[in-house]
C-alpha cells in the first residue's frame, strides 16, 4: 500500500506563529509597528549583517538592491538562467539587461570561468543565486567582480541556514537578499530582506520602500503629515507589514532545529543513493554546507524517474525553468553548455524537516527501485 505523499515543500505555521498572527490581527495595528524593527534586529544578528531592511517580498528587495547599486537602463546584470523568475524579473524592472552566465552542472553553481568571459564594459552588477540552498562560489565571484567594479548581490532566497566556510551565506556580497515566502526555510507568509553594506544605504532603502518617506520626520507631534519633511527621492510601496514580521519572529524559534532535521534527512538520502546507476548527488562546493531547499541529484533518465516518483506520491521537481527561454528579457544569446547539461538532468528530491526517518527510507527505496528498473 502506498504511504502518504512525500512533499518537497511545507508551508504550515507553528502554533506560536498562529498565535502571533492572531495577536496582530486583533490589535488593529497591522500595516506597521514595532514588530517590524524587532524582526529586522533578530535577522541581522542571525545573518551577521547589521544593516538589514525588510521588504514586502523578495523581488522588491532585489529591485531595491539593483537601484541602490546604480543599475538602470543600458546597464547589464550578470546572472544565472537556471533560477526563479522572481529573482531575474527585477533586472528588467529597473530597465537593465540580464546577461546569462553558464553553470557548472556537477555543483549547480555559477561558472567563474564563464563569468570572466561574460563581463563587458556595461556590466554593472552580478546576482549570485545559491541554487536550492547550495552555496555558490562567492569568494571567487567577488574576486572577479572587484577587479571590474561590479556590485555583487547574493540571492539567498532559499538558502536560509546555509553556510560557506562556516559563515552564513549572504555575509560577503555587497548586498544580499532573503525570502520569507511560505515554502522557504523561514515562512513569514510573505516577505523579504535586504542586507546592505552600510547604514547610509540601509536608511536610503528604508525610505525607498515607503515612497521615499523619512519615517522619523514625516509626521508631526499631532500625527499629521509634516509639510517640512521633504522627499528627496521618490520610492514605491515595498514595506513589510506587522503581521508578516510577527509570524517571522515566531518562526525563527524553530529554525535551528528544523535545519538540523533537514541535514539529517539529506545525509540519510545521500548515503542511500550512493552508487546507483545513472544517478549521483550534486556535489557541494568545498567549504559549503547547504540548507537543502531540496536534495539535488543528476539523473541520466531524469524525466522517467520524475514521472515514476510523482506517480507514487513523491513531490520531486525539476525546480526551475530556464529564464533565458523567455523573450521578455531580450537578452543576448550566449552558449551555455553547462546549463544545458544541468537542466537536462537536475532533480530536487524532498528532504525537509517535516519528513521523518520512515519517510526518507521509503523515498530512498522508491529511488533505488526506479533506478534498478
Amino acid at each position: 500500500m502506498a504511504g502518504a505523499a512525500i512533499s518537497l515543500f511545507h508551508g504550515a505555521l507553528s502554533h506560536a506563529a498562529e498565535q502571533a498572527a492572531f495577536a496582530v490581527l486583533r490589535s488593529g495595528q497591522i500595516a506597521s509597528g514595532p514588530k517590524v524593527a524587532e524582526f529586522e534586529r533578530a535577522l541581522a544578528g542571525r545573518l551577521g549583517r547589521p544593516h538589514l531592511v525588510t521588504t514586502s517580498d523578495m523581488s522588491s528587495a532585489l529591485v531595491l538592491a539593483l537601484h541602490l547599486a546604480g543599475v538602470g537602463p543600458g546597464d547589464e546584470v550578470l546572472t544565472q538562467a537556471f533560477s526563479c523568475l522572481s529573482s531575474n524579473a527585477p533586472i528588467a524592472r529597473v530597465g537593465a539587461k540580464a546577461v546569462w552566465v553558464d553553470m557548472n552542472p556537477e555543483t549547480a553553481s555559477m561558472s567563474v570561468e564563464d563569468l570572466c568571459k561574460a563581463i563587458t564594459p556595461r556590466s554593472k552588477a552580478l546576482m549570485l543565486y545559491h541554487v536550492a540552498g547550495y552555496p555558490g562560489p562567492v569568494r571567487e565571484v567577488l574576486a572577479v567582480c572587484r577587479g571590474h567594479d561590479i556590485v555583487v548581490i547574493e540571492d539567498c532566497n532559499n538558502a536560509m541556514g546555509a553556510l560557506s566556510d562556516g559563515q552564513p551565506v549572504g555575509k560577503l556580497g555587497d548586498f544580499a537578499v532573503h525570502s520569507f515566502y511560505p515554502n522557504r526555510q523561514l515562512n513569514a507568509i510573505e516577505g523579504g530582506a535586504l542586507a546592505c553594506p552600510d547604514e547610509d544605504s540601509a536608511n536610503r532603502a528604508r525610505r525607498l520602500r515607503r515612497f521615499g518617506i523619512n519615517a522619523a520626520t514625516f509626521r508631526g507631534p499631532l500625527g499629521e503629515i509634516n509639510g517640512d519633511s521633504d522627499i528627496t527621492e521618490l520610492g514605491w510601496s515595498a514595506a513589510l507589514n506587522q503581521l508578516n514580521a510577527s509570524v517571522g519572529l515566531a518562526q525563527l524559534q524553530n529554525l535551528a532545529e528544523q535545519r538540523r532535521r533537514t541535514q539529517a534527512n539529506a545525509e540519510l538520502l545521500s548515503s542511500a543513493i550512493q552508487g546507483l546507476q545513472g544517478l549521483k548527488p550534486v556535489a557541494a562546493l568545498p567549504g559549503a554546507d547547504p540548507a537543502y531547499w531540496g536534495f539535488l541529484v543528476l539523473a541520466q533518465q531524469r524525466d522517467a524517474l520524475l514521472a515514476t516518483l510523482k506517480a507514487q506520491g513523491v513531490h520531486a521537481s525539476r525546480l526551475h525553468h530556464r529564464n533565458d527561454s523567455y523573450s521578455a528579457f531580450a537578452s543576448p544569446n550566449r552558449q551555455l553548455l553547462g546549463t544545458d547539461a544541468l537542466t537536462g538532468q537536475i532533480l530536487a528530491l524532498p528532504c525537509g524537516w517535516w519528513l521523518d526517518e520512515t519517510d526518507m527510507h521509503r523515498l530512498a527505496a522508491m529511488v533505488q527501485q526506479a533506478c534498478a528498473a
